[in-house]
């Protein structure tokens, strides 16, 4: 049966749909995603984005963007004449940016930002770096340094009509104008892993896996299966999580990330670990429980053939033409459900088992078939610039050729310049080092001694492409710096047992007394009576107020 169909609107593939709805419901999409993006053009396509929805009449009409890993879309759904203006209004924007309201919207995105992030972003970080899809994690950090001619240049690439393609649910209204410049589909690069697998890392958001899986048919169930599995045991079963979820989400044109993940209570930290690995054995091993899985396959079948949700196959038709893939048919989809078994999704299954990584809350007990995340570490350093809190904090920072080491006399971390992804800027002097594989490092000067002179020099090394000006309020605070006698009392703690600092705090406490007791003496020996109290009592006055000042 022929329910989606295809036509050419000045040089951009639609599929369209009879949903028989009096309004309608356009989605132009294009294959420019996140990943598409380094870390010094990270929010380019959000702000173009942005700047071609600015100011479109709503009323009636409901106009949406997003940028994704993959792919960026405009959405509208109303009366089908103020779709058709729309449309033609975004794509003359796309291939002439209105750049008057730069400013203003740059400043949006960095308002928006900050309501940024999760597990699911974090995941993906963790997997790949501050690169391709690990940019998902990061908030739209090049956005200072996002000129106009580098701006127009890139939507007149990214948003062109043979990179873009539009779904609609129902016939291409009379009218309707898409002013795209001509231009060729992006390829979809390999996403490159930064982190190795089977490792678990600290989630404050609860618990989140993730894997990889081989872009099938079948795939798409895999995240499904895991998200009925950790329902049915920490939800129905233990009765420690909520809300179980997942996503499937394409990093290049072979493979996909699938995520899976939960709030969980407190109360599953001794065993959470050994929870989900036996979850994802079974599953690797056997695939989903038969009913299980004829649960999730009947669910999908109403979710397809219901007649109100038609629109989502010339969706799905869309995203597909612009992976290459042919056009299909709503009894294809249904051939391939039915196909679908728990033998099927074992290959997908496997695949997520061997490349699984774990997020935990802070707390849940390690297990030994994850080994944690951890930043390389390299030998003691015992030269550079000092932490302002000497001694209490032991910290160095050395620059040395072309490399920033950071550590202490027990172990040290680098940051070479040459592997840097970005560095972030701020007008007060802090700087941030990101490398490729996302560890990261923030430099406050006033943190550290000959802080400012670092920063001069690392300034001058850094290519001044990879340096990324960030908004003044989210500069990094500096520490507290200690006064005398805390830095001082803390590196007694610090290099010493804490039996042997306590004799050695006795023991001053013992040369003080012994001092003050021999001035009260003196005093009472060649001045007037009273005057040795008062002289001691003025003392101790100013050493308590030092004390609560923090000296």
């Amino acid at each position: 049966m022929t329910l989606v169909h295809e036509t050419d609107v000045e040089g951009v593939r639609t599929f369209w749909v009879d949903s028989g709805r009096p309004t309608l419901a356009a989605t132009l999409m294009f294959r420019a995603g996140m990943a598409d993006e380094r870390l010094t053009t990270s929010g380019w396509l959000h702000l173009l984005e942005h700047l071609a929805l600015h100011g479109l009449p709503r009323g009636t009409l409901a106009v949406n963007g997003s940028v994704g890993v993959l792919s960026t879309t405009f959405s509208m759904h109303g009366p089908p004449d103020q779709v058709v203006a729309a449309l033609a209004q975004v794509t003359r924007r796309l291939a002439d940016p209105d750049l008057d309201e730069l400013e203003r919207e740059r400043r949006v995105l960095t308002a928006e930002s900050a309501t940024r992030g999760g597990p699911v972003q974090r995941a993906m970080g963790m997997r790949y770096g501050a690169q391709g899809p690990g940019l998902v994690s990061y908030d739209d950090v090049a956005l200072g340094r996002a000129d106009a001619a580098s701006l127009i240049e890139l939507s007149r690439s990214a948003f062109a009509s043979g990179n873009g393609t539009l779904a609609l649910d129902g016939p291409p209204p009379e009218g309707l104008e898409l002013a795209l410049p001509e231009g060729p589909t992006w390829p979809e690069r390999g996403a490159q892993v930064m982190e190795q697998p089977r490792t678990a890392y600290v989630e404050p958001a609860g618990l989140v896996l993730s894997g990889t899986v081989e872009r099938t048919p079948y795939s798409a169930l895999v995240p499904v299966v895991v998200e009925d599995a950790l329902r049915r045991r920490l939800r129905d079963q233990d009765g420690a999580a909520y809300a179980p979820y997942s996503l499937y989400e394409p990093v290049d044109a072979d493979r996909a990330v699938v995520l899976a993940g939960s709030d969980v209570s407190p109360a599953t930290h001794e065993t959470l670990l050994r929870t989900v690995l036996e979850l994802a054995d079974t599953l690797a091993a056997d695939g989903p429980e038969p009913q299980s899985l004829a649960d999730i396959t009947a669910a999908m079948r109403q979710g397809f053939t219901d007649p109100y949700n038609v629109g989502f196959l010339s969706h799905r038709a869309a995203a597909q033409a612009l992976r290459g893939r042919p056009l299909e048919q709503l009894d294809e989809l249904l051939a391939e459900l039915d196909a679908v078994s728990p033998e099927t999704l074992v290959p997908g299954l496997a695949t997520f088992h061997d490349t699984l990584m774990v997020g935990a809350p802070s707390g849940t007990h390690e297990h030994p078939a994850l080994s944690m995340v951890e930043q390389p570490q390299v030998t003691a350093l015992r030269k550079g610039v000092r932490s302002v809190n000497w001694p209490a904090d032991a910290s160095r920072m050395h620059l040395v050729d072309r490399v920033l080491v950071v550590g202490n006399d027990r172990s040290a971390v680098q940051y070479p310049v040459d592997d840097l992804a970005g560095y972030l800027t701020w007008e007060d002097g802090a700087r941030g080092l990101v490398l490729a594989d996302g560890w990261s490092f923030s430099i406050v000067p006033a943190a550290w001694s000959g802080g400012t002179d670092y920063v001069a020099r690392l300034d001058q090394l850094v290519p001044r492409e990879l340096h990324l000006p960030q908004p003044r309020t989210t500069a990094p605070e500096p520490p507290p710096r200690h006064g005398l006698v805390a830095r001082w009392s803390g590196g007694l703690r610090r290099t010493t047992s804490a039996r042997a600092a306590r004799a050695l705090a006795l023991l001053l406490w013992l040369l003080v007394a012994a001092v003050v007791v021999s001035v009260m003496v003196a005093l009472a020996v060649y001045y007037p009576p009273g005057l040795a109290p008062a002289v001691v009592g003025l003392l101790v006055g100013l050493w308590t107020s030092r004390r609560k000042d923090g000296a």
